[in-house]
């Protein structure tokens, strides 16, 4: 079985967070920068189906710039066998529907798949798009925030759980298809010392801007980068946080928490 897990590269979750000169981006100065961690439940469910089945193959594809290669090796020092790095700088403003129409182009390339998993959003932009445009423009089904994926005895069809409110749904579609996965799917490993020394020698293709036939995409060279962007960030804040302290003094416990729900609802306005 060969699965194909989509992943990105994104600023540390801890990272402190300042607004660039621009005004419309972060500045990225002495920031950590990670697999975005919804994408590691995709990379962590991609290995254990491979290691389940006892057979196949893990590829990781990323689009961005040359620091996103870290973020593969991080995937290939897991267990996944192999990478795909679509990479150039300006690939950092390039719009969630033009990153799918590229990645979904390199998919076709693979000459076969069964499977596509990446994570239900990417943590820096707050979207997720691109999983879902993959799977239109490849013409497959697609389930979207999954916590339980199994795979059918004849490796046809794909069966997943999802989390919605007050309960759960199953739904089953036919291989190949991309599932977008969710918080509570597993519990991805970290890259152990053998892993991460593997990971050096495992093959990583790196596709420059230059080899990317963007005419059959509907796409214009402009469109990878900032300046043909569909989505654009036109302004940054960092919002402020005013904290107060409100103590309730000189009351029993049921007094008390008599007026506590009293300000919950009247003040704070959360029940």
């Amino acid at each position: 079985m060969k699965i194909v897990v989509i992943v990105r590269q994104t600023p540390d979750t801890e990272a402190k967070i300042k607004v660039a000169s621009s005004g419309n981006s972060i500045d990225i100065e002495g920031i950590k920068w990670i697999v975005s961690p919804y994408d590691e439940f995709a990379i962590e469910e991609a290995i254990k189906i491979k290691e389940k089945l006892g057979t196949g193959e893990v590829i990781l594809i990323t689009m961005g710039p040359p620091r996103s290669a870290e973020a593969l090796r991080t995937g290939l020092a897991m267990g996944a066998d192999s990478a795909i790095h679509i990479k150039d700088d300006s690939f950092a403003f390039t719009d969630p529907y033009a990153i799918a129409k590229v990645i979904g182009q390199e998919i076709r390339s693979l000459g076969g798949f069964d499977l596509i998993l990446t994570g239900k959003k990417m943590i820096d932009e707050e979207t997720g798009q691109v999983g879902i445009h993959v799977a239109e423009d490849l013409g497959i089904p697609h389930i979207a925030i999954v916590t339980k994926v199994e795979l059918s005895s004849d490796k046809k069809k794909v069966t997943c759980q999802k989390e919605i409110e007050g309960g759960q749904v199953v739904v089953e579609v036919p291989l190949p298809a991309l599932l977008t996965c969710e918080k509570g799917l597993n519990e991805p490993r970290y890259a152990s010392l053998p892993g991460i020394m593997k990971a050096k020698k495992k093959p990583v293709k790196e596709v420059a801007t230059d080899n990317i036939n963007v005419e059959p995409l509907g796409l214009t060279k402009e469109a990878l980068g900032q300046g043909g962007a569909r989505i654009k960030v036109t302004k940054l804040e960092v919002p402020q946080v005013q904290r107060k302290l409100r103590v309730i003094k000189g009351a029993e416990v049921p007094e008390a928490a008599k007026e506590l729900v009293k300000l919950l609802r009247e003040e704070a306005k959360v029940i």
